[in-house]
């Protein structure tokens, strides 16, 4: 399997796993704004070699960022349904990837200027990260 073909079948795998999850948009442009809630947004994070030869490395470790966002805008709970919402996550990332989440991260920000929303970010994938390694 070639290194892109790796990078495909990862991302596609956590994709799947937030479509089980009936996130209705799944977006890999962190810059775009969201246009409905909830939402997730998939990014390539950062690739580190692994299994070095002499000249190069055999192969590499892909790490993914996934940030979950709610909305909170006028609503009594969002952190409770940013939490339900991350479990679903968790229970297909875990029967499809076979590995928990290493951390999630959660804070309160905007979109558009003016829409308050509940974020969770979830760093998947990271070498020597809890679970991941």
């Amino acid at each position: 399997m070639s290194a892109f073909e790796k990078f495909i079948a990862d991302r596609n795998r956590i994709v799947d796993a937030l479509k089980f999850s009936d996130i209705p948009t799944i977006q890999f442009n962190k810059d775009a704004i969201p246009k409905q809630l909830p939402c997730a947004i998939v990014i390539l994070d950062s690739e580190t070699g692994k299994n070095g030869t002499s000249r190069q490395f055999v192969s590499t470790d892909i790490a993914w960022t996934v940030f979950l966002i709610v909305n909170a805008h006028n609503v009594d709970d969002p952190d409770s349904d940013l939490y339900q919402l991350k479990e679903e996550f968790r229970t297909f990332y875990l029967k499809l990837m076979n590995r928990d989440l290493p951390s999630v991260e959660y804070y309160t920000s905007r979109v558009d200027g003016s829409r308050l929303v509940r974020i969770a970010k979830i760093d998947l994938l990271k070498a020597g990260n809890g679970a991941s390694s």
